[in-house]
């Protein structure tokens, strides 16, 4: 192929993979540059001091919902990786009880298949499961339009406004809001967080089965991606930082790593927004790359914290995967890692793992780790007096984890091919209205790769949406899928 013809993809997560593996599928010749070692970006594992292996970062999770990850996991032939729930289980626990309602999908059809189980639920009240009613309700009738359109509008005022009690706001919308979009229902634009309700919990009654890893991230991620690269024959590059997009006369002539320039006339920006804002604000590059720049320094970021506690033995009940923490700012949830992890996994844990995910983590970031592990055991005190003695706790911390969705930002967010001649976006930004989550990079990566397969008269790809299945992958699993585990 001439040196005409080459794409580089800049940023191996999720996204940039998704990119380069659909590209090289249909006879592109790509070149995927990573800045670090891993491959899968901010879905990653990290070293701790007193641990013999290495461990996620913060609690991921996964949901039937997320269609085009779930396709990219079984084109790399790894779906042992991945535990899907074979009927959705939503578990919220009263602290101060120690009592646990859990929300289980039934026979009714959406957006009503949680309904009995939430008649039935004591962590709210006949109120509270009334005004819940209406809001749904709302959710349903609006239309796309109108749901972007209350983009400027901060989720907690409509919730207001649409008649929810402080307490199912607190317990209900509230804890949802945070773990999908990793920001408050007062500072999260409603566009957003319908979207989040309309496509997940009130869409289809699997939406929002949960699916966990069977081991450490960068331990089952890296591997698959990389095989799967290999194979579609993308030439990869690790640990080398892209310095600088170049061009000459306007026209994209490649990129220069800390090693070495890398000719392509076609640049794909795959990376999270600090270090796409920096790349697009360039030498010679169009005053369009600068004003995107712009407006992706306007959503801004917000932190996650990933806390990690090992105790002697398992502190949540059995058959208990997770519990959401009602109205716990800090320790919102706890995840029974260890009861995820495939036996072979568990080796080198110093004991029995709950993983907490803390999400809008920005107020918390100047606590100190002794403070933080003080409220984790007042938690699991309070809720299971007798949960097994704590052994180590860690506090990881991502300062620029996720995209900030405000009011307001979705202006903010560019589609594809908004960037000068020869740069193509590709993001968990971009305007596909969904958040930073492993679902929002696949399909940023592939409206990308999409949007290039269409400039070079791939005509299967001019109408090609992110919410249709990528042609050339397995569909995404349905309850009862073979090849997929369920639990």
């Amino acid at each position: 192929m001439s040196e005409a013809g080459k794409v580089v993809v800049v940023g191996a997560g999720l996204a940039g993979c998704s990119c380069a593996i659909s590209l090289a599928g249909r006879g592109i010749n790509v070149t995927l540059i990573e800045a670090g070692a891993m491959l899968g970006g901010r879905v990653q594992s990290v070293s701790l001091r007193g641990i013999d292996r290495e461990i996620d970062n913060c609690q991921h999770a996964a949901f039937r919902v997320y269609n085009r990850f779930l396709q990219l996991i079984g084109h790399c032939e790894a779906q042992e990786i991945l535990r899907l729930q074979s009927q959705t289980r939503l578990s919220y626990l009263e602290v101060d009880k120690g009592r646990i309602s859990t929300l289980k999908s039934g026979k009714l059809p959406p957006p009503n298949h949680l309904a009995i189980s939430l008649l039935r639920a004591p962590f709210l009240n006949f109120k509270d499961k009334i005004a819940l009613q209406k809001a749904v309700k709302a959710l349903q009738k609006i239309t796309e339009k109108e749901r972007r359109d209350l983009d400027e509008t901060a989720f907690l005022t409509w919730l207001k406004e649409n008649g929810q009690t402080e307490r199912a706001i607190k317990r209900f919308w509230d804890p949802l809001v945070m773990a999908a979009l990793n920001i408050d229902s007062a500072n999260a634009s409603s566009s957003s967080a319908a979207f989040l309700f309309r496509k997940g919990l009130f869409s289809n009654a699997d939406s929002f089965d949960v699916a966990s890893f069977t081991g450490d991230l960068s331990g089952v991620l890296d591997p698959a991606l990389r095989r799967t690269l290999h194979s579609a024959g993308v030439k990869l590059r690790t640990s080398s930082p892209v310095m600088e997009i170049l061009s000459k006369d306007g026209v994209i002539s490649g990129v220069s790593t800390r090693d070495e320039i890398i000719s392509a006339n076609t640049v794909i920006l795959c990376t999270p927004i600090k270090p796409t804002t920096r790349l697009l604000r360039g030498v010679n590059l169009s005053e369009i790359n600068n004003l995107i720049a712009n407006n992706l320094e306007s959503i801004g970021n917000t932190t996650l914290m990933g806390l990690h506690a090992f105790h002697e033995g398992a502190v949540l009940p059995e058959n208990t995967q997770f519990v959401t923490c009602i109205e716990e700012p800090l320790i919102q949830m706890l995840f029974d890692r260890t009861g995820e992890l495939d036996e072979i996994q568990r080796a080198g844990l110093p004991g029995h793992w709950i993983s907490v995910p803390v999400s809008f983590a920005d107020s918390f970031l100047s606590m100190k780790d002794t403070e933080i592990q003080t409220e984790y055991e007042r938690v699991v005190k309070t809720a299971f007096p007798n949960a097994p003695e704590l052994i180590q706790f860690h506090v990881v911390r991502a300062k620029r984890a996720t995209s900030a969705l405000r009011p307001g930002t979705q202006k903010f967010r560019p589609n594809a091919d908004d960037a000068s001649s020869g740069i193509i976006l590709g993001g968990d930004w971009l305007d596909t209205d969904w958040p930073s989550t492993m679902e929002g990079a696949v399909r940023g990566g592939l409206s990308a790769a999409a949007r290039l397969l269409a400039i070079r008269g791939d005509e299967q790809m001019n109408d090609w949406h992110h919410d249709m299945n990528w042609p050339d992958w397995p569909e995404p699993p349905s309850r009862g899928t073979k090849g997929w585990t369920e639990w």
